[in-house]
């Protein structure tokens, strides 16, 4: 597929005129969306919002690439554009006949459509009416465009004529409303009451005397060849057809729009439809452009304004500038603003649907293939590093944590937004805490938490649930995007036997008793909250040596009593649980005193 292939809208086929980026990814022409604005992506089904998509902005990304690969076509039809925003119909009709003259503008079927508005504007249906033929008769499944006819019919007083149009939409698209209520005025027009609960399918093709509609379904066909293939735009001839419903088989030549039933009959199309026909079945001349011309584009066309590279899962805000989803998101975490229009992205960032923008990565998967893979590798080759868990390690400076014990965190500072986001998406789910500590930033011993739960709140913030794991002592000190790292190793404690396994556990078992009975007289509010916080008192283990952090009582003790971080960092860091028993006894005889 040529790049021109992907820059046609996927609802009519004609090169994209104001491209508007739905929530989903998905890329369509504003004049599209302007006629019926659908409740799902008509490609990819998502639920689309139909208010956040009226108030989209262009895709400015996309509009200059469609500038830069079609500058004259964009500088005639931004004039056509301009008159006829004016209402200066006649001048806006002129540019565009000239347009059609010149050997330089390609885009032959748009500046018809440009025309079709001009003429309805100046009165001229009858212009108006062979112009749509002509186009209808190229896109046999082009919903926007038989509605069209339908409204120019309408004009030239053709009700009959205007409401067939109308139900062949219908046929097309079930859904259509903007058809659905041009039937119902022509009814009630006419006497024919219209009840709320009645499908106006069945409606319409009982007030023409027309069979039943045929049923779409994936891969059925009924008569005279007509076709369902499923919604998707499938190839013909090496052009695509539009995503609504039915292909017609016909015959090269044919001078009118092909009816999907006996009963539909259609006006006639324009006298160059056979010219027209023939020139799209070889793809020369001007309506075969699309197919026979490479864009000059470069790389550079498609670098992130944030890093600076290559886009890699480009995302397109809702004001309609576009960055690689890492990119973005990591300004988001300093401000809800598009970094470059300043736009405010509350809504934005409350759905984080940061779908990446389909044309842009086929564009860049289809002229820059080799750089692309080069860009993936470096990204694996970060999230690589980012996954190792002695080196680098991210470090969260806050409090002493211990193994075994919960350690609930409320997140807001940009970076450590951008550190559990990124703990997530690789999937380690782990960091590394450590108590500040003056001079160094953070103390050289922590422990790895392990996250447990995120709940990320509508302004950025978020509350996350975790464990403590591991120890490990500070190798080196690093940063990583404004975050804390280290390179670290694990810290295990050392085991004994014989005399000395002994002799410990009489000591643990002392100790144990000692910390109970504190634990015991602890009484009314000051138990009720060491309970709410910490839980209850862990029972007494069997084997005291089959954790590498030792009893999980110890941890949850040093937990609760109130001490001094680098006092608690320097029994954290004890790898012989005899030491750390004696540290507890003493303490717990200062507190019995006391």
């Amino acid at each position: 597929m040529s790049t021109m292939d992907h820059l046609e809208c996927p609802l009519c086929l004609f090169l994209m005129s104001e491209p508007v980026t739905a929530s989903c990814g998905h890329t369509f022409c504003r004049r599209c969306l302007g006629v019926y604005v659908p409740s799902k992506c008509p490609l990819c089904k998502e639920r689309l919002k139909q208010r956040e998509l009226k108030i989209t902005g262009n895709n400015v990304l996309l509009i200059g690439v469609i500038e830069k690969c079609c500058p004259e076509e964009t500088r005639v039809k931004c004039q056509i554009q301009e008159k006829l925003r004016s209402k200066d119909f006649a001048e806006a009709l002129r540019i565009a006949n000239d347009g059609l003259q010149s050997a330089s503008v390609h885009d032959d079927q748009s500046l018809k459509l440009y025309r079709v508005e001009a003429n309805c504007g100046l009165t001229r249906f009858t212009d108006a009416l062979a112009d749509l033929n002509y186009l209808c008769g190229l896109r046999p499944s082009w919903t926007e465009g038989f509605f069209r006819k339908g409204n120019v019919l309408q004009e030239m007083g053709q009700k009959t004529e205007a409401l067939k149009q109308f139900h062949h939409c219908l046929r097309l698209q079930s859904e259509f409303a903007p058809a659905k209520s041009q039937i119902k005025k022509i009814l009630e027009s006419e006497g024919v009451e219209v009840p709320e609960e009645a499908s106006v399918l069945h409606l319409v093709s009982e007030y023409l005397k027309e069979p039943p509609p045929i049923t779409s379904l994936s891969g059925s066909q009924g008569p005279e060849g007509l076709i369902h293939p499923g919604g998707d735009a499938v190839e013909s001839n090496g052009r695509r057809e539009p995503y609504q419903g039915s292909k017609v088989k016909h015959d090269t030549g044919t001078e009118c729009c092909l009816s999907l039933c006996q009963a539909v009959s259609f006006l006639p199309a324009a006298e160059e439809d056979e010219e027209m026909m023939m020139r799209k079945e070889d793809g020369h001349g001007k309506g075969g452009i699309i197919h026979s011309r490479e864009a000059p584009l470069t790389v550079s066309d498609f670098e992130c304004p944030l890093c600076i590279r290559l886009f890699f899962e480009p995302v397109t805000t809702p004001c309609g500038h576009t960055f690689c989803k890492n990119c973005l998101e990591r300004s988001l975490d300093h401000n809800l603003r598009c970094p470059l229009c300043k736009q405010p992205l509350h809504e934005f960032f409350r759905a984080r649907k940061y779908n990446p923008t389909v044309v842009l990565q086929d564009i860049v998967t289809d002229l820059f293939s080799q750089e692309l893979t080069e860009r993936k590798r470096i990204h694996e080759t970060e999230i690589a590093e980012l996954s190792n868990l002695t080196k680098d390690i991210p470090i969260f400076v806050c409090t002493v944590a211990y193994p075994g014990v919960p350690c609930p965190l409320h997140i807001f500072e940009p970076r450590y937004r951008l550190m559990m986001r990124r703990c997530m998406e690789i999937g380690t789910k782990k960091f590394g805490m450590c108590s500040y500590e003056l001079g160094k930033g953070f103390a050289d011993y922590g422990c790895i938490l392990e996250i447990l739960s995120l709940e990320r709140l509508a302004d950025g913030r978020s509350y996350v649930d975790t464990v403590g794991g591991s120890r490990f002592r500070v190798l080196k000190r690093s940063q990583r995007d404004g975050y804390h790292t280290a390179d670290i190793e694990y810290l295990e404690d050392l085991k004994v036997d014989g005399s000395e396994l002994e002799s410990l556990q009489n000591l643990h078992d002392s100790v144990y008793q000692q910390a109970q009975d504190w634990y015991q007289r602890l009484i009314g509010r000051i138990r009720e909250q060491v309970d709410r916080q910490h839980g209850s008192m862990p029972d007494r283990e069997e084997n005291i040596q089959a954790s590498s952090n030792g009893p999980a009582w110890c941890w949850w003790l040093l937990s609760v009593l109130q001490l001094d971080p680098a006092y608690k960092t320097t029994v954290l860091s004890l790898t012989s649980l005899k030491d750390r028993l004696g540290h507890l006894r003493l303490v717990l005889e200062y507190f019995s005193q006391s």
